[in-house]
């Protein structure tokens, strides 16, 4: 399995309010590990909630690796379709 991912970062900018990722956030929501050209600094030993291939696993009962992958990918386009929506109204 290998999600696409294209390293826009927005899912490293909006971990606030995610309870296992609360050592990681900045404060802002940002994770301290997201680096300017919007790479994880940690990328190797990332925790498995950041790693979508390893959280298959709880899903795999549920729905086929296409499934997952087409479900992740849909999750990433609207979260960057709510933070293009939320940069435009500050």
């Amino acid at each position: 399995m290998v999600f696409e991912c294209d390293k826009c970062g927005i899912c490293c900018k909006l971990i606030g309010g995610i309870p296992q990722l609360a050592a990681f956030d900045r404060g802002d929501g940002v994770c301290i590990h997201l680096r300017a050209d919007n790479r994880c600094a940690i990328y190797e030993s990332r925790p498995d909630i950041c790693n979508v291939e390893k959280m298959y696993v709880f899903f795999r009962e549920q729905m086929t690796e296409d499934e997952y992958l087409r479900l992740m990918t849909e999750s990433c386009r609207c979260l960057k379709e709510r933070n293009k929506i939320s940069s435009a109204e500050k």
